[in-house]
């Protein structure tokens, strides 16, 4: 080596920065270490939540359910979970069934729908609003206003229903009979206090395509209020009971201005249900008591079917004694009329009613009281599928979120746990307390 060249290496020796003792070194390569395997435990985290969130569903097609016998109901359906997503976040319709709740997080109730891909959804509606019904295609939800089961969208009525009892939809889903309760629902008194008598209530035909309601009728009294469409869904048999009087069964042309048509019933005598007519349109359902007036609650109660001839106005009963139960007719099925009984504890039952008596179909729902079938599937459906049960990964935003704040620290706690394992391992303490 020259003298110029060993006099060159010397000036850059003298000018490089000092190299950190070998410890430093391993202490900044340790952090760096342990900084990128949090920053990837904590990428992982983030990433399986989002794939979670933003997972592709089953698919959710605009289903035909009538004729197809392709979409079964399930023999059994259980409760939501808490964290169930909602109708208003990610509508899942048509829906097979809808049924009310009381698991929900606002501690009261809230209504289940449970879509065709058999996923769930959670309404929760405001207090006092009126029972919601499912139309027979499982599309719209009525209650107040109108719902698209299928877009989420709300249409609001031309005059928004008011009634306490639920509205009833025609067979081919178009068109709805409710009742708009201008007072409230509220007795009014005099001065001296008598009571006095407000305004009718109306019987409005909703049309679902476009909002438009129309008034049909009017009622003194629609608290007990009962209707049911006619199979070409142009003719109403309206009903609202008397209290322990005689009433009278009206029947309506929609489409004609002829005077409606009635019946005067008997206090023991009530329209079957929302599908109290007979498929070929001859005759309407009553549902007759047995042992006392409809609303009398003596213990016991039964009843059995009679038959109004719409042309002619004959009364004819059947020979079947003794059904118990409180019987709402909401579809036929080959033929027979299928009912759902409410038992005094408040549960349910969907039976078909043959002329010897009740046949059980394999249909249960949770919840309180009985479910609401979309009616197109109880008429053409496959009944009695494999029960369902919600997915828990169909859940709403804030319950990822939480799981993500939960989960975030387990990288760091299950790092420090190592290191202390590693330490101790490396650094065996004796029996005297000191290092060997």
């Amino acid at each position: 080596m020259t003298a110029r060249l060993a006099r060159v290496l010397f000036d850059a020796t003298e000018q490089a920065p000092p190299v950190p003792p070998a410890e430093d070194m391993w202490r900044r390569g340790r952090r760096r270490r342990r900084r990128r395997r949090t920053a990837a435990a904590l990428a992982c985290l983030l990433t399986v939540a989002a794939a979670l969130v933003w997972a592709p569903q089953r698919s959710r097609t605009s289903l035909q359910f009538a004729g197809t016998g392709a979409t079964v109901l399930p023999s059994s359906v259980a409760e939501p979970h808490l964290w169930q997503r909602t109708l208003d976040g990610d509508p899942n319709g048509p829906v097979k069934l809808a049924f009310t709740t009381g698991h929900s997080l606002n501690l009261e109730t809230a209504l289940v729908l449970v879509g065709a891909d058999d996923g769930y959804r959670l309404d929760y509606t405001e207090m006092g609003l009126e029972p919601a019904v499912l139309s027979p295609d499982g599309r719209w939800l009525l209650d107040r206003n109108l719902r698209d089961l299928v877009t989420g969208q709300t249409r609001d009525l031309d005059r928004s229903l008011t009634g306490y009892v639920p509205a009833v939809w025609a067979p081919d889903s178009r068109t709805a009979v409710g009742v708009i309760m201008p007072d409230g629902g509220a007795t009014g008194y005099g001065p001296d206090g008598e009571e006095l008598d407000g305004p009718d209530d109306e019987a409005v035909l909703v049309d679902a395509a476009s909002g438009g309601v129309r008034t049909i009728g009017t009622f003194p009294d629609a608290t007990r209020w009962q209707a049911a469409f006619s199979p070409d869904g142009d003719t109403i048999a309206m009903h609202a009971l008397g209290a322990g009087t005689e009433s009278v069964l009206t029947i309506v042309d929609t489409d004609s201005p002829d005077p409606p048509r009635t019946v005067t019933v008997s206090e023991r005598q009530r329209l079957a249900g929302p599908a109290a007519w007979t498929p070929d349109g001859a005759q309407i359902l009553l549902a007759a008591a047995e042992g006392c007036a409809w609303g009398a609650q003596c213990a016991g109660q039964t009843w059995h079917l009679q038959r109004i001839d719409v042309a002619t106005g004959t009364v004819t009963d059947e020979t079947t004694r003794g059904r118990r139960g409180t019987p709402s007719v909401v579809a036929w099925r080959d033929g027979e009329p299928i009912a759902q009984l409410t038992r005094d504890d408040r549960s349910c039952e969907t039976v078909a009613l043959t002329p010897t008596g009740t046949r059980t179909l394999p249909l249960t729902a949770a919840g309180i009281g009985c479910a609401d079938y979309a009616r197109d599937l109880l008429e053409e459906g496959t009944l009695g599928g494999p029960g369902i049960e919600p997915s828990m990964w169909e859940a709403q935003w804030w319950a990822y979120a939480l799981v993500v704040v939960l989960l975030a620290p387990l990288p760091l706690i299950a790092r420090r746990i190592w290191r202390r394992k590693r330490s101790r391992d490396q650094n065996p303490v004796g029996h005297d307390g000191h290092s060997p």
